[in-house]
């Protein structure tokens, strides 16, 4: 798992240093970009736009038993301008973020709105919105996982693959996850919206192989991506929840898990199997997540509601079935306060 994602990180951008994630841009900065995107769409005859400043940092550590598979460290950086011309909408983006590169995309965003109202059927109609001036947002972390040294992380992992092995691991990979989303979204309306995000998911694959019957088992790790800092591997009595398997909440014990992990690999290999016949089934709450997710959260997406996706048909088999009571309401930030989002009364 860990040797396929360093393979592929790098479309998640261009490598940089491990120092350089530290590096953030002025909120100023951003405001004036935006402007220049702005002012230059509207010089263009756009009635509405609005620009997104996305920085994406993310660093992947990974290790496989006594070693260090890789540590990789990228950055995504450019924009992206929607505007609205001739009552229909234009896109463009780049990743020359100066206000001549801006200005150009902004320019580039009004000519193919102008060029796409040309088969438009209908105009495009925005409800009114106001502006919610300059506001911001951080993920309340208590240590910025890219402020933690790489050696303090991979020292960590290969304890974790220690104790795997002690406790009868065959194989055992292990990998660090960490990013950090630095967005800014502003807007005709009014909207100067700073964003900084931060995400971190520790995880561990364990396998355990019966060489007399060739049988193998796997184990993976019962962690979770977390929307936290590096205090989320910071382990508290308190966010630990006891089971047939231990189970964690606000912080994780990676060195306990992996042990159990382990055991539990060994186990699995020398379990009988499952016999045909009735069961009931209980599920996790991490699957049921997953089972509303896709049951519910898909299907009843606005594009799909509104019958902008081929799959509409049988989404909306599903809708009537359910009868599910919906409301739209608008948010900023992300994805900007003209964007629609269904939500669910409980």
């Amino acid at each position: 798992m860990g040797a396929m994602l360093l393979q592929n990180l790098t479309a998640f951008g261009s490598p940089i240093d491990p120092s350089a994630a530290l590096d953030h841009v002025d909120p100023k900065i951003k405001k004036e970009l935006a402007d220049v995107a702005l002012n230059a769409a509207k010089s263009k005859g756009a009635t509405y736009a609005d620009i997104r400043i996305g920085r994406y940092l993310n660093q992947f550590v990974a290790t496989r038993e006594k070693r260090v598979q890789g540590v990789t460290n990228t950055e995504s950086y450019g924009i992206g301008i929607r505007v609205l011309a001739n009552g229909c909408w234009g896109f463009a983006a780049t990743n020359n973020v100066t206000k001549d590169g801006i200005a150009k995309a902004a320019e580039q965003a009004v000519a193919v709105a102008k060029a796409n109202s040309k088969i438009q059927g209908e105009p495009v109609q925005l409800a009114p919105q106001k502006g919610f001036g300059e506001v911001s947002w951080k993920t309340p972390i208590e240590l910025n996982s890219f402020e933690v040294p790489v050696k303090e992380k991979v020292d960590l992992l290969l304890n974790v693959n220690d104790i795997a092995m002690q406790n009868g691991a065959s194989f055992v990979n292990s990998v660090i996850f960490a990013v950090n989303e630095q967005k800014f979204f502003a807007s005709t309306d009014g909207s100067y919206i700073d964003q900084d995000v931060h995400r971190i998911y520790p995880s561990f694959n364990v396998t355990r192989i019966d060489r007399a019957s060739g049988k193998f088992q796997t184990r993976n790790s019962l962690s979770s991506p977390m929307g936290m800092g590096y205090e989320y591997m910071h382990a508290r009595p308190e966010d630990k929840v006891a089971g047939i398997v231990t189970r964690y909440k606000g912080r994780y014990d990676m060195l306990e898990d992996v042990k159990f992990a382990a055991q539990n690999a060994a186990e699995k290999v020398k379990a009988k199997s499952v016999e045909p016949g009735k069961y009931d089934l209980v599920l996790d709450p991490s699957h049921l997540w997953l089972t509303i997710h896709e049951s519910v959260g898909h299907p009843t997406e606005l594009d799909r509601v509104l019958g902008y996706e081929a799959g509409i048909q049988r989404n909306l088999l599903f809708l009537k079935f359910y009868s599910l009571p919906l409301t739209t309401r608008y948010r900023g930030g992300d994805i900007g306060v003209r964007d629609p989002v269904i939500i669910r009364h409980d």
